[in-house]
């Protein structure tokens, strides 16, 4: 059984990220993996050509899971790449995705801030489709044996399970044992960069006290712009001080992609809400499936009927047990909406269903079934 203590913490890295259905029970129930989540903070918000409002059920490809080493201090392993970060979220990368991912990435550092940094940050893998990438980021200490990484949000007071190490006792407690000074350590698209900070998920794993991987998967549009700058900050514990360094790098896109549109049968308005549904697509590359829900709504501003959109499936294989997450709820303007789903890559089905609920109150509003539109 969890503690407290360890509950307390579950909860409120939950209130700080947007999650999955499968995260978010998992979070409440205690019932599987430890969870190290944090988001990078913003004072100036990216301005966008269309405006996001999250839904908890919602998060961006890999949804937050750390990795929680199930015997020993640390795992024998001091690479951890974005196949592996899948994986341990319960997800496989195709064949076809793997050969997508690129390693070497030239990538520029401001070297007068990057100097002055207790740390050094490396981009080693990134992973880009049309509707989503994905990057790992290496956080390691420049003197070895004097510091102990830990995500931005993560409390001295936390149980010491939380990063990824197995015992007894808080953070604090064992770097106190050891003599290390604690870092947190936070990382997160530069606000201006074509990626929103605001949609991102991440995911740790402490490779050792020293070094940390950070998987950082962001929403993208077939037009974002591929170039990307990261910024990294460092914080002493119990200072207020930050460190911070940039680096730029440019993603490449080398995907395929193939959109389908699918029919709504029946009425196609909400029962219970005075949303309607306009039209579902669905788009499949080496990655991921996106499925997004179009619709109006008076009340899409507002969460007060907490609109949220899943896939079920009609025969009962359950193919869309796979569920990453996904864009939360963007405005399109004048009343219009979106919600985008993200899954593991499947083939497209002649028929599903479209299953409406309350993100909140976890009541089902109804279930509409889909046809696809033959081209």
């Amino acid at each position: 059984m969890m503690s407290d203590t360890n509950r307390d913490y579950y909860k409120r890295m939950y209130d700080k990220i947007h999650a999955s259905e499968e995260l978010q029970e998992r979070l409440i129930n205690m019932k599987k993996n430890n969870v190290t989540q944090y988001q990078f903070g913003q004072e100036t918000k990216q301005e966008q050509k269309k405006a996001v409002r999250p839904a908890w059920k919602v998060a961006a490809a890999a949804v937050a899971l750390s990795v929680i080493i199930p015997t020993g201090v640390y795992a024998a392993s001091h690479y951890f790449g974005i196949s592996d970060f899948f994986l341990q979220s319960g997800h496989k990368l195709t064949a076809d995705a793997d050969k997508l991912i690129e390693k070497d990435i030239p990538q520029t550092t401001e070297k007068d801030t990057s100097e002055k940094m207790p740390v050094t940050f490396t981009v080693q893998e990134a992973l880009c489709d049309s509707g989503s990438v994905s990057i790992v980021i290496e956080a390691k200490a420049k003197e070895s044996g004097k510091y102990l990484l830990v995500p931005g949000d993560a409390l001295e007071t936390d149980p010491l399970e939380n990063i990824g190490v197995t015992g007894q006792g808080t953070i604090g407690e064992y770097a106190e044992k050891k003599n290390l000074e604690i870092l947190h350590v936070s990382t997160g698209f530069q606000a201006d960069s074509p990626f929103c900070p605001d949609g991102c998920s991440y995911i740790t794993k402490a490779l050792n006290d020293d070094t940390m991987s950070i998987c950082v998967t962001a929403d993208r549009t077939k037009d974002t712009d591929l170039n990307a700058v990261m910024i990294y900050a460092v914080r002493e514990a119990g200072s207020d001080d930050v460190m911070q360094s940039t680096t730029s790098f440019e993603l490449q896109d080398g995907s395929s992609s193939e959109v389908v549109q699918y029919a709504v049968s029946g009425g196609m308005e909400v029962p219970g809400t005075q949303a309607v549904i306009t039209k579902v697509a669905m788009e499949k590359t080496e990655v991921s499936t996106y499925v997004t829900v179009y619709y109006t709504d008076p009340q899409g501003d507002t969460d007060e009927n907490g609109l949220t959109f899943r896939m079920k499936d009609k025969t009962g294989e359950n193919i869309w047990n796979k569920d990453r997450g996904g864009s939360g709820v963007v405005s399109l303007g004048n009343g219009s909406y979106s919600q985008r789903i993200v899954y593991d890559v499947l083939d497209f089905p002649e028929e599903c269903t479209l299953e409406a609920f309350n993100c909140w109150e976890k009541n089902i509003y109804g279930q509409f079934e889909l046809t696809r539109i033959k081209s």
